[in-house]
């Protein structure tokens, strides 16, 4: 069974409220649940806490914002912007991001399960030592994007751009990338055993070995 047949939808309920971010801000723990989020701001602020269920966040902008114990259960962000944001160590289930700027995110030790993210720009994105399990980049831009020792696990890359992506101390076995597209991408010999990659993908790999193929 594939990841694409076992990753989770977001679980949202069929009567939803419209919120207000200030809500989330006079909330003692920081907590929304059940709600939509249309058009909030929220950037370059630092927040402690944040839980996020059963919520659907749109045209909203939390660029540059720090957030500390960042927890995301079955949420949906749509042409959200989060560039430069921090959530370092967050806990996201059941997360959808669609067509979300995502361009130098900082999602370093983050532990994602049943994860899509979807047509969104993810370039320079930190995801240093993340643990993502069943995880899809789907039409995505992964320029410069560093995935430096992350733990895969049915993750798919699919159609997207890894070009100058750093995948050191991260092995790939199991993975199919070959839909995805990259001039020069930093992935280490070892990393590579078990990837399905192209055939064009792999007359690249074998130049970078040192080899002469006719």
């Amino acid at each position: 069974m594939t990841a694409k047949s076992k990753i989770s939808a977001p679980q949202l309920m069929a009567d939803f409220i419209e919120a207000d971010w200030n809500e989330v801000l006079r909330d003692e723990d920081h907590e929304l649940v059940g709600a939509t989020v249309v058009g909030a701001s929220y950037e370059q602020e630092v927040m402690e806490k944040c839980i996020l269920s059963k919520v659907v966040l749109r045209g909203c902008s939390f660029a540059g914002t720090v957030f500390e114990r960042m927890d995301m259960t079955d949420v949906v962000l749509e042409n959200c912007d989060l560039s430069n944001a921090v959530l370092e160590k967050a806990i996201i289930h059941r997360v959808h991001f669609k067509d979300c700027k995502l361009t130098g995110l900082n999602f370093s030790k983050v532990n994602a399960g049943s994860v899509t993210f979807e047509h969104c720009v993810m370039n320079l994105s930190d995801l240093v030592e993340a643990s993502l399990k069943l995880v899809r980049f789907q039409d995505c831009s992964l320029q410069n994007a560093n995935f430096y020792g992350c733990k895969f696990k049915e993750v798919e890359l699919l159609g997207s751009d890894l070009n100058e992506a750093d995948f050191n101390d991260t092995s790939l076995k199991g993975m199919d990338i070959s839909t995805c597209t990259f001039e020069r991408v930093d992935i280490p010999t070892y990393a590579l055993v078990g990837c399905t990659v192209s055939q064009e993908q792999a007359m690249g790999f074998a130049k970078l070995l040192g080899l002469i193929v006719k």
